[in-house]
């Protein structure tokens, strides 16, 4: 019998950090490598890369900050350093991401983009190494080890890195599920509540959390009743959710709904009518209809986005039966997580913008391909280089600003 991953964390938990540092440095230098060929920002193209210059500070945050200021990631810095405005999108950006990266640039000096990388790269470590004591409950620990590596290295996974809030709504997901599994129901709804304060989708945890919950009352209704105290901790992931939406009506006069117009739920409640400022075409449709659109418009981004997406959607049915087997509360938020991001559309040119990312959030689906990879060094060696291969790719057209938009 296996030793329970909670009593063995120093072996299960050391090989994490070594594999996030080699990750984060890789995929810095990887970044500034590029923008030197192609440098977007005044720093970028006043100060070369090499060899280091004077001032010192100035080539620093040339070579380690700017290659990552790109996209959504101004908007990020945007609002760390100045707040937000109605009337230039910000609107759309859930703030916990934002107010730790003002946090972190305050720490770093008043930098507020090393204050945002701060955020993401304590973010990652925290994502992976409780990824695995996640997977650890169910799986052995060399297939949750496994899971873990594939997750870091899928397509887009170099997300976790850059100015954006994707590691910190991970972990704080990722944390709700493990306070679940555990019984420790506030702290989950907690976590979860945190989530919805970083990105709209931390309220799909309210379907994994009820799921567990339903399970841990052995799915006896007067057994849940019974619970009642537990059973509020929950209502802290629609607090999270309740609590930005405030915000954006007190303060921002942001948040409208019309109940003769049912669309308004979405754009102008549940996200900022203010969004079309960044994507300026958006929407949310049946996911056969929004993958239609696509597939009739195939120029290059949208062949990047459909088939990255579709490997995603590939494990989904693939998996899907094992992972319902595993825990159905796992399977219940994956599907939900693709069927929402396949369901977003950007409008013919760019149908699926950021497709493999909003994916990525459906980290559940990396334990039925640990399993698998398990079986073979093979497929273990091809999935870890295939990954790798598609991630740097992927962080490459980031910072050159070509083919793909994340």
């Amino acid at each position: 019998m296996r030793n329970h991953p909670w009593t063995n964390k120093t072996s299960s938990a050391l090989p994490i950090p070594g594999v996030w540092l080699g990750l984060r440095l890789l995929t810095s230098l990887w970044l500034v490598s590029w923008s030197a060929v192609r440098p977007q920002t005044d720093l970028e193209n006043a100060v070369p890369p090499w060899p280091p210059s004077s001032p010192f500070g100035d080539w620093l945050q040339r070579v380690w900050l700017m290659p990552w200021l790109r996209w959504d990631a101004w908007h990020y810095l945007n609002i760390a350093t100045r707040g937000y405005r109605p009337d230039d999108g910000t609107a759309q950006f859930h703030p916990l991401y934002p107010l730790l990266g003002k946090v972190g640039g305050t720490l770093a000096g008043g930098n507020m983009l090393a204050g945002l990388l701060i955020v993401s790269s304590i973010g990652a470590l925290i994502c992976l190494t409780s990824f695995e004591r996640l997977a650890s409950l169910d799986l052995s620990p060399e297939a949750a080890r496994r899971a873990v590596f594939y997750f870091a290295h899928a397509p887009a996974a170099f997300i976790l890195f850059a100015p954006y809030p994707e590691s910190l709504f991970l972990s704080c997901s990722i944390i709700a599920l493990l306070m679940a599994r555990r019984g420790r129901w506030w702290a989950a709804g907690l976590a979860g509540g945190l989530a919805a304060l970083v990105r709209q989708q931390g309220i799909f945890l309210l379907v994994p959390l009820a799921w567990e919950l339903w399970e841990s009352a052995e799915r006896d209704w007067k057994k849940l009743f019974s619970r009642w105290r537990a059973a509020s901790g929950l209502t802290l992931v629609p607090a999270g959710l309740l609590v930005w939406l405030l915000y954006r009506a007190i303060a921002l006069s942001d948040v409208s709904f019309d109940w003769q117009q049912p669309k308004t739920l979405i754009y102008g409640l549940m996200i900022s009518g203010s969004a079309t400022r960044v994507v300026k075409v958006q929407s949310f449709m049946p996911p056969w209809q929004a993958l239609w659109t696509a597939l009739g418009n195939l120029n290059v981004t949208n062949v990047i986005d459909l088939a990255l997406g579709g490997s995603y959607l590939l494990l989904l049915l693939a998996g899907g039966k094992y992972l319902w087997r595993l825990r159905q509360s796992y399977f219940l938020y994956a599907l939900t997580v693709i069927v929402v991001s396949f369901s977003y559309n950007t409008g013919a040119v760019n149908s699926y913008m950021g497709l493999p990312r909003h994916c990525l959030l459906a980290f559940p689906l990396f334990l039925p391909l640990a399993v698998w990879g398990g079986r073979r060094r093979s497929v273990h060696l091809a999935v870890m280089t295939a990954g790798l291969v598609v991630t740097l790719a992927l962080a490459m057209f980031y910072t050159t600003r070509i083919f793909w938009v994340p």
